[in-house]
């Protein structure tokens, strides 16, 4: 038997720092670093490839309407092979409490709606309802902003099914947890809050968990390099690379499939007070 000592990992004392100052254990960061920065590859089953070129537009609105409550409006048009053809289409909204200056409770609901793209299609579009619950956690490390999102979902997966011409659904239930870390680095000097540049840097990794899920404990993983551009305080531009590792729900030919899905992301946040 082997027997491996773990030597002592020299990492940035700000690092460090930051965890300390969320209160957050370290080895609980440092395993989720480790799932999410790693390709998958939870077994030697040989898995089918699918490689796509995607393009998200997405839109953000936070409203405050109290010091501490905001409400949440999203939606995402995914496309693929570009921008021609339907990937996903996502609404969300929510309402999200400031408990503290650097965190966040939020809730809410979304539905996506999935189209068939890539190699190996679903066999038609299909629905999801999803119920969510997060905690944003912000810190600040010398010069970069850091946030760390943990996610719960309870996902209703609508199944259509086609019996004599007449469309009906039935529905799977799933629990899946995401976890994502950004990063953002100013590249110019503050102005009071408008004509700001800055890159960030974030990743996000998807596990189910739960009954129903089966083997599929890997959903998915998320990393994106974006150029950010605040216009003002109420408006922020980004753009970049988003790249998506995505194990489909059903196995062809009794394989799993991966999908790599890379391209581009533009993003529009609005952030507006109506507080009288």
């Amino acid at each position: 038997m082997n027997i491996i000592k773990m030597g002592k990992v020299n990492c940035p004392k700000t690092f460090y720092k930051n965890i300390e100052i969320l209160n957050i254990p370290r080895y609980f960061i440092l395993a989720l670093l480790l799932i999410t920065f790693c390709r998958p590859s939870f077994s030697q089953e040989q898995r089918l490839a699918d490689h796509n070129i995607i393009g998200w537009l997405v839109y953000t609105g936070t409203f405050r309407i109290k010091p501490k409550v905001a409400i949440h409006t999203e939606y995402q048009w995914r496309r693929v092979d570009g921008i021609k053809n339907r990937q996903q289409g996502l609404l969300r909204t929510g309402i999200s409490y400031a408990l503290r200056k650097d965190i966040s409770l939020n809730a809410g609901y979304a539905f996506a709606e999935t189209f068939p793209y890539g190699d190996y299609p679903v066999a038609t579009r299909f629905p999801e309802h999803r119920i969510y619950e997060q905690i944003v956690l912000y810190s600040q490390a010398d010069i970069v902003a850091l946030s760390h999102r943990f996610t719960l979902e309870q996902r209703f997966i609508g199944k259509i099914l086609n019996q004599n011409n007449n469309r009906s659904s039935d529905w799977a239930y799933l629990n899946r947890l995401r976890y994502r870390v950004r990063a953002e680095i100013p590249l110019t000097k503050k102005k009071k809050g408008k004509n700001i540049w800055s890159v960030a840097f974030m990743d996000e990794v998807f596990i189910g968990w739960g009954g129903n899920i089966g083997v599929n404990i890997f959903d998915q993983n998320r990393l994106a390099v974006l150029l950010n551009y605040k216009v003002n305080e109420s408006i922020k531009i980004e753009a970049g690379y988003l790249s998506q590792i995505l194990q489909q729900g059903k196995r062809v030919n009794d394989k799993p499939v991966l999908q790599y899905n890379n391209g581009v992301m533009l993003a529009t946040h609005l952030s507006l007070s109506l507080i009288k």
